[in-house]
């Protein structure tokens, strides 16, 4: 049997992330065409809204995991204090 190499913490939500995120290129092209055309494009441009909405937080989610699974998996003085600070372990690289 293989063996599965253990999901990070924020894989589901990156996920979600990418799903949206490809919808809203989708609805942005969709109200720039409409906006070039002449047809109403204020209900694509709502609907664009509403998925940057989501992205920004389906982002702060993501933040807030990782800085959970950084102290929870590193609780020296040094992690807890990056996290304090607001840096992670792929930013002090």
């Amino acid at each position: 049997m293989a063996l599965k190499a253990p999901r990070r913490p924020t894989a589901a939500i990156e996920e979600a992330m990418g799903f949206v995120g490809f919808f809203g290129v989708v609805f942005l092209v969709v109200t720039v065409a409409c906006e070039l055309t002449g047809r109403p494009a204020l209900g694509w441009a709502l609907t664009l809204l509403v998925l940057v909405l989501v992205v920004v937080v389906l982002d702060r989610w993501r933040v807030r995991v990782l800085r959970r699974t950084v102290v929870t998996s590193d609780p020296s003085p040094a992690a807890v204090s990056r996290v304090a600070a607001g840096t992670t372990r792929a930013s002090d690289g």
